[in-house]
């Protein structure tokens, strides 16, 4: 009689996604490109706007400081910048050949992709950490800490859409310029939305563009929260955000999908 075939035991992919996060978090604190250059950028915007209209803003804002309007903005741009690093990691693994290894090696790549976007995340934490603090080094004083962390919560799930999604062109396109698509439309958008004032108060073209940006509705429930006001934009800001992670998930499942098809 031949003996029963024993199956292998399951092992488990934590191991394997910690190691990978570890991997990934070391090559964005030691890429300047990657980490200083997204605080550098929010820094110098926060400096230069608040600097040349911080007066004038606070003539038709109705008591809330020109620092805390512009502040939600410029984390957006900054987080857009920052959670993009996911996509630029991963580029690297597919055209070193580190990614098709590993899928010899392990069977999957899934476990492997979650570091890079741990460590983009971790990224835009430490940088709206020092874009805060610098913040309120020229004078930001927020209506409640509570709310800033509901800001910040809220930033980082835009950064977790922006890395997903900037992660899935990475693996269909293996091309920088397809790869930074996300951040540069991101980054566009957000100057269609209210910058340095309210919507309501934008010229009548730029007012119809900003009522349709989806940006509008995020950086307002952001400002919103920041200032512990009504959160009458937050049911469309809270909508884009879970549809752009949606949209990052599927999209990563079928870049995934193409990659075993033509591999």
């Amino acid at each position: 009689m031949l003996p029963l075939a024993v199956a292998p035991p399951r092992r488990s992919p934590a191991p394997v996604v910690l190691a990978a996060i570890r991997r990934s978090t070391r090559a964005v604190l030691r890429t300047p490109a990657l980490l200083v250059a997204p605080v550098a950028q929010s820094l110098f915007f926060l400096l230069v706007y608040a600097g040349q209209l911080d007066a004038v803003g606070g003539t038709y804002l109705d008591g809330t400081s020109f620092i805390a309007f512009l502040l939600p903005l410029i984390l957006l741009t900054g987080v857009a910048t920052g959670a993009g690093a996911a996509g630029t990691l991963v580029l690297g693994d597919i055209t070193s050949g580190y990614l098709d290894r590993l899928r010899l090696a392990h069977g999957s790549t899934t476990p492997f992709l979650v570091g890079p976007v741990v460590a983009a995340l971790i990224a835009v934490v430490l940088q709206m950490a020092v874009t805060v603090a610098g913040a309120a080094l020229i004078g930001y004083r927020p209506a409640s800490w509570p709310g800033v962390a509901g800001m910040l919560l809220l930033m980082l799930a835009l950064g977790l859409g922006v890395a997903l999604l900037s992660m899935a062109l990475a693996i269909r396109s293996a091309s920088a310029p397809a790869t930074n698509l996300v951040t540069l439309a991101v980054f566009g958008l957000s100057f269609f939305t209210g910058v340095f004032a309210p919507v309501d108060q934008l010229a009548g073209w730029m007012r119809v563009i900003a009522t349709v940006n989806p940006l509008t509705y995020i950086v307002d429930t952001a400002r919103q929260l920041g200032g512990g006001t009504s959160l009458t934009a937050a049911p469309v800001g809270v909508a884009a955000i879970v549809t752009l992670a949606v949209a990052g998930t599927a999209a990563c499942a079928l870049a995934l999908h193409h990659a075993r098809k033509n591999r």
